[in-house]
């Protein structure tokens, strides 16, 4: 992993049994996330799933919190891979299927990283800026390589901003976010979620063809039909007793 620490909480150098003691606890915390609840997690509770002492655990964390920080920091690393899927750029004819991909990437991170995220996001809520740090710092690059996508296919002109794109990126990034924290569980008790992932990857696409021009794939705007004149009762009765007296009004 690119995320990796090289000292302990004394300031020794990490070995290579000091690296997997520490990741040994990680590993175990994010296994407790799943069969206790947060309040029922402590030092104590890490090392003995761990397999080493709580004194062991202070050597390489301060607290708990601490611990979920550096599972949030590798979640982070996942999603910075998922956000990197919109770097090259999308042929016309694999939009829904790029798209897709990219949905597919977001929920696997947080099926992956389901209780690491949620904890994150909470800290974030209640105003810790560690968290809202790394929260901000797996939005922020996904939203503005999203952005620059379409830009590419949608470019700035006209009354097109640039503006305008990073709203729409901002509003599919929420978008797919929520749905991806979603319980699997609760997802499939409504319409599932190969249909809602379908949904959005045709919203997707959407934002993609707006504006394109035909030359580009996007197809012309269809032109308004001219509209039929209104003939009234009273102006038909008139051009009925005097069609020369009667003009379109």
């Amino acid at each position: 992993m690119a995320y990796e620490v090289s000292m302990n909480k004394q300031g020794q150098v990490l070995g290579r049994k000091g690296q997997e003691t520490r990741q040994r606890l990680m590993v175990a915390t994010r296994h407790l996330l799943f069969t206790h609840a947060l309040v029922d997690i402590s030092a104590v509770a890490i090392a003995k799933a761990a397999g080493t002492s709580s004194a062991s655990f202070y050597m390489y964390f301060d607290d708990v919190q601490d611990v979920l920080y550096s599972l949030a920091m590798e979640a982070g690393e996942d999603m910075a891979k998922v956000s990197r899927l919109l770097e090259e750029p999308w042929a016309a004819e694999r939009f829904e299927e790029e798209a897709l991909r990219l949905i597919e990437a977001l929920n696997g991170v947080w099926s992956r990283h389901r209780e690491v995220l949620r904890y994150r996001n909470l800290e974030a809520d209640r105003g810790d800026p560690r968290f809202e740090e790394l929260r901000m710092n797996t939005y922020i690059p996904f939203i503005e390589r999203f952005a620059k996508l379409i830009l590419a296919v949608n470019p700035a002109v006209g009354g097109r901003k640039k503006s305008d794109a990073y709203a729409e990126a901002t509003v599919l990034q929420a978008a797919m976010e929520r749905l991806a924290a979603t319980d699997p569980v609760v997802m499939e008790r409504g319409l599932g979620s190969k249909r809602i992932n379908a949904a959005i990857a045709r919203m997707v696409v959407q934002t993609l063809h707006s504006g394109m021009s035909e030359e580009a794939g996007g197809g012309a705007a269809p032109v308004p039909s001219a509209r039929k004149p209104r003939v009234t009762k009273a102006k038909a009765k008139a051009a009925a007793l005097a069609p020369d007296l009667v003009t379109e009004g």
